[in-house]
């Protein structure tokens, strides 16, 4: 019977529970003894504190009385433990480590020895034997000196005070240090392992540990109540997977991690799924958190597709019965799903699972096939390729059909199979499962609210509508400032919410940049070679077009439906160069205060008498001739041949003043200049 629970929670009065329900049953009485598991999370016990030494020592006499005889404890320790909660550790039967653990110190005396603290950890050392009494004094005084000595007898662990004994004995054939006086007092879980055999066994997972104890991995799922009670918060997912929504999640998850005010974090999630990989980055950061936080994810009615990776990623999942689990969702293509393969091994490898349903649920077409081992008749779904990767493959042997996933999985499947850990009806049911008093709801703050406003295809259209009408009248009436104000405003909001919203990136502001520099390179430095301008405009369609999405190339039904929004944002933008060129044209010469920067052409009697006034003027002696603007051509304006100041139009770019110029042709009393190469 084994079972997991933390060290640090209401482990006696749960393991009181256990011995009443073994009473009950008719357990032969000969065979070996159930194995109860504590798995030791966070354990870092504070060495100086007399409060947490009481606890620590009442809990690691429970475990040695005869109260806890009918079971074989084992402490599990996947980190490391130090403090006073070394102690507890001490008191079990049998140590399982990880590799990367470290045990002890258990704390530093101080300058008067307490003789009471010594005097309890030997007796709890002496009476399970788990790790020997002089490796105990070690972990409690760092002043202490400890040996591994070999004798004729055998090898012994001996303070300094027990090596000068043997040594006036002559007993000593080799001694060893273990700990130095001043040194830190601790062992890693390759020393407890490997080198002393102070522990029976590695495992890296709850995996491992389930196949070191030879027992079904489902058995080792329970978690005891921290002993300040579960502090929830709820995280409602119910969005389409995308980049957005996946970093407005993790953003909160960080600020309450920030403030530690939970230990109980519950996901409910309500999605067709979206982007796999944005599911896997949330996957990650739920299964990552700090163990002291326990995960739970909820889902009631659906999470389709790429949705249920996120959904397998907690400690435990929870589903309604008629709940819907992958299958059809947003559809994905084979590039995307061998994108989330490796990262989804590597993740499954951390939690100690199996990867390859989570990836069936995303991608029907794998083949799922349930895989029995013999010796614990424990049952895995496997696909054919995990089953290869499997260090003990040969002990699993597939018995019965695949899994039909070509529409995901039933709650109720999904309960039968050990993928959901137990039944959910609705978030209400939650607080009778773990008991606590309220549970605080996840909202962004105001910022990240304000970042998805601009960041929204609407808003985010008409910042570049606003911004590249602003910039074309800023570019047609030079020296405005307040358009050109208007326009990087525009352009500093859109990208500014673009790149909290992850879609935009240096890249992205980089190439915009840069175009712009280009078109005002065309414009005003080298006009009329064109380079610079197509450069430069591909240059800002490319970056907006980037900006507005998390891929190059769509890959599944939502990135194609992304990019039209995207292809908007360009057109939005394109729209307001178009419109504003049309509105320069034909209202600013008759706007107040832009009036004044524009050449307004003549109109009414004062083009009738300028034309008759200049009806008998031939300007041809001029075709050819080279000049300078006495004013800005906008398109029309006057430029100055020799000693004549002629009214001349340009054949349509705007022409500063003061530009050398040459006159192209000369059809009446019309003067057509271009600009002097």
């Amino acid at each position: 019977m084994p079972i997991i629970g933390n060290a640090d929670g209401q482990v006696k009065s749960r393991i009181q529970q256990i011995l009443k329900s073994l009473k009950k049953m008719d357990l032969p009485k000969a065979g070996p003894r159930p194995a109860l598991v504590l798995e030791f999370i966070a354990a870092d016990g504070s060495a100086g504190e007399q409060s947490d030494f009481g606890r620590a020592l009442g809990l690691a006499q429970f475990l040695t009385s005869e109260q806890v005889s009918p079971v074989r404890t084992v402490a599990y320790l996947p980190r490391s433990v130090k403090g006073h909660a070394v102690l507890p550790v001490l008191a079990c039967e049998q140590l399982i480590v990880a590799k990367e653990m470290e045990l002890g110190p258990a704390g530093v005396l101080p300058d008067t020895v307490d003789e009471a603290v010594i005097a309890n950890y030997s007796s709890i050392a002496k009476r399970r034997r788990t790790v020997p009494e002089a490796i105990v004094h070690g972990f409690i005084d760092d002043r202490a000196a400890v040996y591994q000595i070999t004798t004729p007898d055998g090898v012994r662990f001996e303070t300094a005070e027990g090596r000068d004994a043997l040594q006036r004995e002559g007993k000593i054939i080799k001694e060893e240090t273990v700990f130095q006086p001043g040194e830190p007092h601790l062992l890693s879980g390759l020393a407890l392992r490997d080198k002393f055999s102070f522990a029976s066994h590695k495992a890296n997972s709850t995996a491992e540990l389930a196949s070191v104890l030879d027992v079904p991995l489902a058995s080792l799922s329970e978690r005891l109540a921290p002993s300040d009670g579960w502090k929830p918060i709820l995280v409602k997912f119910d969005k389409v997977v995308h980049r957005g929504e996946v970093n407005r999640v993790i953003k909160s998850i960080q600020e309450h991690v920030e403030r530690d005010d939970f230990n109980l974090l519950v996901v409910e999630i309500a999605s067709a799924g979206g982007d796999p990989g944005q599911s896997l980055r949330l996957a990650q950061e739920i299964a990552e958190l700090d163990p002291k936080y326990h995960t739970v994810t909820v889902v009631t009615r659906k999470a389709l597709a790429d949705a249920a990776i996120i959904a397998w990623s907690a400690d435990e999942l929870l589903v309604a019965e008629d709940a819907d689990l992958g299958g059809e969702g947003e559809a994905i293509d084979d590039r995307v799903i061998e994108a989330v393969r490796d990262p989804l091994k590597q993740l499954a490898g951390r939690l100690g699972r199996n990867w390859s349903l989570p990836l069936a649920l995303t991608d029907p077409r794998m083949e799922i096939a349930p895989y029995v081992r013999a010796a614990s008749g424990e049952t895995r779904y496997l696909s054919a390729t995990e089953h290869r990767e499997l260090k003990d493959g040969d002990d699993w042997v597939r018995q019965g059909d695949p899994l039909d996933l070509s529409r995901g999985l039933t709650g109720a499947k999904a309960i039968e199979i050990g993928l959901a850990q137990g039944s959910i009806g609705s978030l209400n049911e939650l607080k009778s499962r773990y008991v606590y008093d309220d549970i605080q709801v996840v909202r962004p703050n105001w910022v990240f609210e304000v970042v998805e406003w601009l960041a929204d295809p609407r808003i985010a259209g008409l910042l570049l509508f606003i911004g590249w009408f602003a910039l074309m009248i800023e570019l047609s009436t030079p020296g405005v400032g307040l358009p050109g104000f208007i326009s990087a405003v525009c352009f500093v909001l859109y990208f500014w919410s673009q790149f909290l919203n992850h879609t935009a990136g240096w890249l992205e502001i980089l190439l915009f940049v840069t175009g712009v520099a280009c078109i005002c390179v065309e414009l005003f430095v080298v006009p009329g070679t064109g380079v610079f301008g197509i450069g430069g405009g591909v240059m800002i369609v490319i970056s907006i077009l980037l900006a507005s999405q998390t891929f190059i190339f769509p890959g599944n039904a939502y990135q194609m439906r992304q990019l039209p929004v995207s292809l908007m944002m360009v057109a939005a933008g394109a729209a307001g160069g178009v419109i504003s060129i049309g509105v320069i044209r034909r209202f600013l010469p008759h706007t107040p205060y832009f009036n004044r920067m524009l050449l307004q052409p003549p109109e009414g009697e004062q083009l009738e008498d300028i034309q008759r006034r200049e009806a008998l003027v031939a300007w041809g002696h001029l075709s050819g001739k080279r000049g300078i603007t006495t004013t800005q051509l906008t398109p029309s304006g006057k430029a100055r041949f020799g000693d004549e100041v002629v009214d001349v139009i340009s054949d349509g770019d705007l022409i500063p003043k003061g530009a050398a110029v040459y006159v192209a042709e000369v059809l009446g009393n019309r003067v057509l200049v271009k600009m002097a190469e």
